[in-house]
């Protein structure tokens, strides 16, 4: 995956973390040796999966002795967040068999050190929570490692199994192409050459000698047309060289070419249907328009052969079908062709193609890229949706607790004023109480309620009430609860 979800997970694994240490269950080198040690966890899961699922599980195991120490489940808790993504990450890149063994120890260890500090009950609740963290998100990433595996052999099977496809379909172009140019393409040679015969026979009428003719610019034209089918039908896996060496070889036989900027570096397919075009579009103008300049003009995988009018009278023309095959093959790869005549009597022939091919080449190729394309987007879109609902929720909750501390907080000076048995319709009070409902001994038949000591309930002192009681209507017991540590 090209996003690194690494550094996200490790800050959602370090929230329980940090309000654990809010509240004063956790100290801040607790804290801090807990983030650390899943940090360097998740920084090696990929390359040492093993050692980063022992860290793992044992920075969760020390929390947890910590937590039972001291006789507090959220220090015992907390720092389980990292554990099931550590194991899941560990799972998920594990390619060896020391895993379960791995696991076995944990476990093992974890239940005996239990026991030996807490009893039985203990060693059970810390034995079944190491497995819901460590041993089933392992295995799920397992689950997810091996079944990528198979997916990945079987895209790499389906491209094996194209490839041979496209070979067997290369083989038999090939070989059509070689029957047709060698018994089709003989026998209009020879029959081209008996009419020819019989167009210069002086013992013919004139007419005679004409409509000769006429056969053989037509047996000549569909060799022409058998040629043209025959280079369409060619693979040519072979047709390298540079668009610069196929202008010099055309110089060298007497063509005025001229080259006009580069291409540079271009995928294959794509390099190979610009030296095509450039070759039918040189070969187009020396044929129909012989003496005339040419000139090549590149940039990037846009491509124009340009060449002017003709200076001496033309061959007679061709089929037409070399710049149908060649539109063909632009096609083929997901470009744009035009050929065209221009004002001053030339002649242009423009490709305009892609960086890439977008072809059927290589459907599984493609539908695989574009499988697994959507796959990190939906993850990205999921995880993202989670973190929003996540932070959301959070901060929604810091919300309330600052809103429910400032809005019931009864100052100090008006708590000291008050006096037991002064009528409850004389007190100023806060416009609501705390939500926060202390398990403590109230006095008998009395109606008590709680009131913030501070505005910030993350003040040191914030977690204090005021508890104010009321029998009858009036003021029975006014206490200061101390919980802030």
């Amino acid at each position: 995956m090209s996003w690194d979800l690494r550094p996200s997970l490790w800050v959602l694994a370090g929230i329980p973390l940090l309000l654990a240490t809010v509240e004063r269950h956790l100290a801040v080198w607790e804290t801090a040796l807990h983030l650390v040690v899943i940090g360097v966890a998740l920084t090696l899961v990929k390359t040492r999966p093993i050692p980063a699922l022992g860290l793992g599980c044992a920075q969760w195991l020390l929390g947890f002795v910590l937590g039972v120490l001291a006789s507090s489940a959220e220090a015992s808790f907390a720092p389980a967040a990292g554990l099931p993504v550590v194991a899941y990450l560990a799972g998920r890149h594990s390619t060896g068999d020391r895993g379960p063994l791995v696991l076995v120890a944990v476990v093992s260890t974890v239940f005996a050190l239990c026991l030996a500090l807490g009893g039985l009950d203990t060693a059970l609740l810390a034995t079944a929570v190491v497995a819901a963290l460590a041993v089933v998100p392992w295995t799920v990433g397992r689950y997810r490692l091996r079944h990528a595996e198979l997916l990945r052999l079987g895209w790499e099977q389906a491209e094996r199994l194209e490839r041979d496809v496209e070979r067997g379909r290369a083989r038999e172009r090939t070989r059509l192409a070689a029957e047709l140019h060698d018994l089709i393409g003989h026998e209009l040679a020879r029959a081209a050459l008996g009419v020819g015969a019989l167009e210069v026979d002086p013992a013919l009428s004139e007419q005679h000698r004409a409509t000769a003719s006429a056969a053989r610019q037509a047996v000549t034209a569909a060799a022409e047309r058998l040629a043209d089918a025959v280079r369409l039908l060619r693979t040519e896996p072979d047709e390298t060289g540079s668009v610069e060496r196929l202008v010099a070889r055309a110089r060298e036989s007497g063509v005025a070419v001229e080259l006009v900027g580069r291409s540079g570096a271009l995928d294959p397919v794509i390099a190979r249907t610009v030296h095509r075009v450039v070759a039918e579009g040189i070969t187009n103008a020396v044929k129909h328009a012989p003496g005339s300049a040419v000139v090549v003009q590149l940039s990037g995988t846009t491509v124009r052969v340009r060449n002017g009018e003709a200076q001496t009278r033309a061959s007679p023309p061709g089929s037409g079908y070399g710049l149908i095959g060649l539109a063909e093959r632009v096609a083929l790869v997901g470009g744009t062709f035009t050929a065209e005549p221009l004002p001053d009597g030339g002649f242009e022939v423009t490709a305009v193609l892609p960086p890439q091919p977008i072809t059927s080449a290589a459907p599984t190729r493609v539908r695989r890229e574009l499988a697994e394309e959507q796959v990190r987007t939906g993850v990205r879109r999921m995880f993202l949706a989670t973190l929003g609902v996540s932070a959301a929720a959070g901060l929604a909750a810091i919300g309330y607790i600052v809103f429910d501390a400032a809005t019931s907080m009864l100052p100090e000076a008006e708590f000291e004023r008050l006096r037991i048995g002064q009528p409850e319709a004389e007190i100023p009070l806060p416009w609501r109480a705390r939500v926060d409902d202390p398990d403590d001994v109230t006095p008998v038949d009395a109606v008590c309620r709680y009131y913030s000591t501070r505005a910030n309930p993350f003040d040191e002192r914030g977690r204090d009430l005021y508890r104010l009681c009321f029998r009858d209507g009036v003021l029975v017991d006014k206490t200061l609860l101390r919980r802030g540590g």
